[in-house]
C-alpha cells in the first residue's frame, strides 16, 4: 500500500465547459445531442485536496452523511470478484454486490444496477456509441467495449434524465416512489492509481452560474465552468478496495439541506506517480456501476 501523502494540497488539471459568454454558439444548441459534437473546453489547474488522509482515519465520517453533506462518499470496501468481471457471471456477481452495497449505506428498500462502464486512460480507446437504455442492463460484460477517462466535469444527469432514467429502472413511473436516487459506485480495477484519478467537487463550493445543461447520447447532463471558489479533492493513489459513491441524482431536491449531486472528473495530477516504483506506474483502468435506488 503506498504511503499517504504527507501534504493534502495538490494542484490538478481540470478540464471545463467554456461559460456561455465564451462560447461562440448558444448554449441551446447543445441541448441536440451530435455524435462526436463537445461543447468547446479549457484546461485549468487548480488545487485538489489529498483525501488519503480521510480514507486511512479511524474516525472517518459514515458514508452516507458524506453524500448527503457533500455528495460523494470515500471508505474502504474490499471486493473479491474484480478478477471475474470479464464474464457474465462474473459481472453479475459485481452487480449484486454493489448494489447490496449501497442499500446497505443508504437503508434504502431496493437498489438495481442500471449499468456499468470500464474506462481506460490510454489513446487507442475511442467512445463508443451505444443503443439508449430503456431497462437495466442484462447479459453485458463491461470489459468487453472499453470507454475512454471522462476528461470534462459533468454530472451525469440533470434533474429530469434522472427522474426519467430511476422509473425506466423500476419498470413504473419514478413518481409512484417515496424516493429515488441514482448513485454512481467507482473504483479503480488495479492501484495504486497514477494517472486520471477521479476528482470529485464539493457541490456547496459550486454557483448556479458554474453549470450549463448539455445533450448526451443518453439524455441529459450538466456541464461545469471552472470557477475559483470550487473546492475538488480525489483519493490520491486509490487502491482497489477504496470506493467513491458519487450522488447523480435526488428526487427529494435538497430536501433537509442535502445536497443535489456531485460534480466530478478524471483529472491529471501534478507530479502524482512521484514516490511510486516504475513498475507500478501504468494507465488507469476502473469501473462504474450506476445504481438506483427506490424507497417504496
Amino acid at each position: 500500500m503506498p504511503a499517504p501523502s504527507s501534504d493534502s494540497q495538490l494542484t490538478a488539471v481540470i478540464g471545463f465547459t467554456l461559460p456561455p459568454a465564451r462560447m461562440t454558439e448558444s448554449e441551446e444548441s447543445y441541448l441536440t445531442w451530435q455524435a462526436g459534437r463537445a461543447k468547446p473546453t479549457e484546461y485549468i489547474r487548480v488545487p485538489v485536496t489529498d483525501l488519503r488522509p480521510e480514507i486511512e482515519s479511524t474516525e472517518a465520517v459514515a458514508p452516507l452523511d458524506q453524500l448527503k453533506k457533500r455528495g460523494y462518499a470515500v471508505f474502504k470496501h474490499e471486493s473479491g470478484l474484480l478478477d471475474q468481471i470479464p464474464s457474465e457471471e462474473g459481472t453479475e456477481k459485481y452487480l449484486n454486490e454493489t448494489a447490496d452495497l449501497l442499500k446497505n449505506v443508504l437503508g434504502c428498500d431496493r437498489v438495481i444496477a442500471w449499468n456499468s462502464v470500464v474506462r481506460r486512460n490510454t489513446t487507442d480507446t475511442g467512445e463508443k456509441i451505444v443503443a439508449k437504455q430503456q431497462a437495466p442492463e442484462k447479459g453485458f460484460v463491461p470489459t468487453s467495449r472499453i470507454q475512454p477517462i471522462a476528461g470534462v466535469a459533468h454530472v451525469d444527469q440533470n434533474a429530469e434524465w434522472g427522474f426519467e432514467l430511476c422509473g425506466k429502472a423500476a419498470g413504473k413511473p419514478a413518481g409512484e416512489f417515496k424516493r429515488v436516487q441514482i448513485v454512481n459506485l467507482w473504483r479503480p480495477l488495479h492501484g495504486p492509481v497514477t494517472n486520471a484519478p477521479l476528482a470529485m467537487v464539493d457541490p456547496n463550493t459550486l454557483s448556479p452560474s458554474d453549470l450549463g445543461t448539455h445533450a448526451s447520447q443518453f439524455g441529459f447532463g450538466h456541464d461545469i465552468h471552472h470557477s475559483p471558489s470550487q473546492s475538488w479533492a480525489y483519493i490520491r493513489h486509490q487502491m482497489p478496495d477504496e470506493v467513491i459513491l458519487l450522488k447523480c441524482y435526488d428526487s427529494d431536491q435538497g430536501k433537509n439541506g442535502e445536497v443535489l449531486f456531485c460534480g466530478h472528473v478524471a483529472v491529471q495530477v501534478d507530479n502524482d506517480a512521484e514516490g511510486l516504483s516504475e513498475e507500478l506506474v501504468r494507465p488507469r483502468e476502473s469501473i462504474e456501476v450506476r445504481l438506483v435506488a427506490l424507497w417504496e
